[in-house]
C-alpha cells in the first residue's frame, strides 16, 4: 500500500467520513464526498482512483445508483458497498449486475475494513496487470501480422531471382572473382527466402549466412573493413532472431567512417548469455539514425523473452548487446 494510493469514501454522515479519512490518513490519499453528486464531480476531475466506498442509504441517490453511474467515468475502479443487513436484497443484485465488487456491513472495525480495502487493492493491481497483458499480445499480434505483410510485399519471385544470377554467372564465366560474389549473393538470398517464416536461426546458421554477408562487404570495402569473430567455430546451441547479427553490422557499416587510414573494426564475442557486437565508433557526418532496426529487433525479442537488447557507446566503441536464446521455435 502507499500513501499516494487514493480512495474515495462517500457518505451523507460527516461524521462517517472524518471517522474513515482519521483511520486511514496515513495509509493512503482518502478522498471524501457527502453525496453522490459531488463524488461523480470528483471522479470527472480525477480518473486515478482505484477503490470507491460509499453508503447505501444517502437522500438523493443511493450508493448502488452512484457506483452505477461512476462505471461511465473509471470502469476499472473496484467498488464497495458499505450498508446495513437490511439492504442485503441491494447488495445481492447489484453484485450480480456487476455494480460492486465488494461490500461490508455496518458498523465495521478498522480491521476487517482495511483487509476488505487490501483485496480490493490487489483485485484492481491484477484486473490493470491482465489489461496490459491484453495490450500487449494484441501489439504483438498486429506486429507478426504487419511484418508477414511486409514480407509477402517485397518478396521477389524468387525462381525468377535465381535464374536471373545463374545467367548472369554463365556472362562472367571466366571471372573468377565475379562468379564466387555471385554464388555469396545466391547463398544469402536463398538464407534468406529459407528463414522468411522462422523467427529464430542457430549461431551456426547465422554465422554461415554472416560469412557470406562480410564477403560481398569486403568486396566493397577491402582494409577499410575489418571483421574478426572472436568467437570462432564454437558455437554454443543458443538461437537468435534471423539475421540479428547482420543488421547491426550493417548499421555499423552505414553509420560509421571505414577508410584504409581509418578501418572500421567490428568484433563479435559472447559474454555469459549474451552476444556483444561492438565496433570503434567513428561516426560519418551528416549521417541520421531512424532507429527503425533496431526498434525493430527490440520488438522481435520481446515475442521470446524479457531480455531486451542494449545499445551504448563507452570507451571510444558503440557496443550492442543482445540476448542469447535457448530454444528455437
Amino acid at each position: 500500500m502507499s500513501k499516494h494510493t487514493k480512495i474515495l469514501y462517500v457518505d451523507d454522515e460527516v461524521g462517517n467520513l472524518n471517522y474513515f479519512k482519521s483511520a486511514f490518513r496515513r495509509e493512503f490519499n482518502v478522498l471524501t464526498a457527502e453525496s453522490g453528486d459531488q463524488a461523480l464531480q470528483i471522479l470527472k476531475e480525477d480518473q486515478d482512483i482505484p477503490v470507491i466506498l460509499t453508503d447505501q442509504r444517502m437522500p438523493k441517490m443511493s450508493g448502488v445508483t452512484f457506483l452505477m453511474q461512476s462505471i461511465n467515468l473509471i470502469p476499472d475502479a473496484i467498488r464497495i458497498l458499505v450498508t446495513g443487513y437490511s439492504d442485503m436484497e441491494t447488495v445481492i443484485n447489484a453484485i450480480n449486475h456487476g455494480h460492486i465488487y465488494y461490500f461490508i456491513n455496518k458498523p465495521w472495525s478498522y480491521d476487517e475494513m482495511s483487509i476488505v480495502i487490501q483485496r480490493a487493492l490487489d483485485t484492481y493491481n491484477l484486473r490493470v496487470k491482465n489489461k496490459e497483458l491484453q495490450l500487449l499480445n494484441e501489439q504483438q499480434e498486429r506486429e507478426k501480422i504487419t511484418a508477414q505483410l511486409m514480407m509477402l510485399q517485397n518478396q521477389v519471385n524468387p525462381h525468377f531471382l535465381f535464374n536471373c544470377l545463374n545467367n548472369l554467372s554463365a556472362l562472367v564465366n571466366e571471372n573468377e572473382p565475379a562468379r564466387k560474389f555471385i554464388r555469396k549473393l545466391s547463398s544469402i538470398y536463398r538464407y534468406l527466402l529459407e528463414h522468411k517464416d522462422h523467427h529464430l536461426a542457430t549461431l551456426d546458421e547465422e554465422f554461415e549466412f554472416m560469412d557470406n554477408y562480410l564477403y560481398l562487404q569486403k568486396v566493397r570495402f577491402a582494409e577499410a573493413l575489418v571483421f574478426e569473430n572472436l568467437i570462432k567455430d564454437k558455437y554454443p546451441s543458443y538461437c537468435i532472431p534471423s539475421g540479428a547479427v547482420q543488421l547491426l553490422v550493417e548499421n555499423a557499416i552505414k553509420h560509421n567512417v571505414a577508410t584504409v587510414k581509418d578501418p572500421l573494426k567490428i568484433e563479435v564475442d559472447l559474454e555469459k548469455e549474451w552476444m556483444i557486437i561492438r565496433n570503434n565508433y567513428q561516426l560519418k557526418p551528416n549521417v541520421e539514425s531512424t532507429g527503425v532496426g533496431q526498434q525493430n529487433l527490440i520488438k522481435r525479442y520481446s515475442l521470446f523473452t524479457l531480455k531486451l537488447p542494449e545499445f551504448f557507446v563507452d570507451n571510444g566503441y558503440y557496443i550492442a548487446k543482445i540476448p542469447l536464446l535457448e530454444e528455437k521455435n
